[in-house]
């Protein structure tokens, strides 16, 4: 019976194809490669269009997040390391690509960071929960000054999709 039914699909599929139901090479020839025929105003208007959003950033932070946590609970001190220096990546990224939100994030910076380095350079993990609390605490507050405050963030974060940790 599954035999039937799917040959049947592929057929119809088949007629419908050479009926002219999708032609890859009509599709191709409608759109217009913006990125050969438009001014240079258009191109980057384009660009500035695709940049990541604030909520594409905070979805990579929050997988930073848990990287760091993990890293740190585990004793992968230099993946924890790792994990800071790509949330200050981010951030800057974060700067760059929505002004808006520049303020903040520098404030963000400012703080949220600073008690991380003696931490990890001596592979403390208590005075490292005190600084990822302090850290934490900084994003709820960024979170609130960008009318975010639903957004809260757990204080063990769940386990890491990293295959790292």
């Amino acid at each position: 019976m599954k035999v039937k039914t799917t040959q049947r699909l592929l057929k119809s599929c088949l007629i419908f194809i050479a009926m002219g139901g999708i032609s890859t090479a009509a599709l191709a020839s409608d759109y217009e490669d913006w990125r050969k025929t438009a001014t240079q105003e258009q191109k980057v208007d384009n660009m500035v269009k695709v940049l990541p959003g604030a909520s594409v950033v905070m979805l990579q932070m929050g997988e930073r997040y848990k990287n760091l946590y993990w890293a740190a609970k585990k004793g992968k001190w230099e993946f924890a390391e790792y994990q800071m220096e790509e949330m200050d990546d981010l951030i800057n990224t974060l700067i760059i690509t929505r002004p808006k939100r520049a303020k903040t994030a520098k404030i963000f910076m400012e703080s949220a960071f600073s008690q991380f380095g003696p931490a990890i350079e001596a592979k403390n993990h208590s005075q490292f929960r005190a600084a990822f609390e302090h850290m934490r605490q900084q994003c709820m507050a960024c979170h609130e000054a960008n009318d975010h405050a639903f957004i809260v963030l757990p204080k063990k974060p769940p386990a890491s999709n990293s295959p790292v940790l």
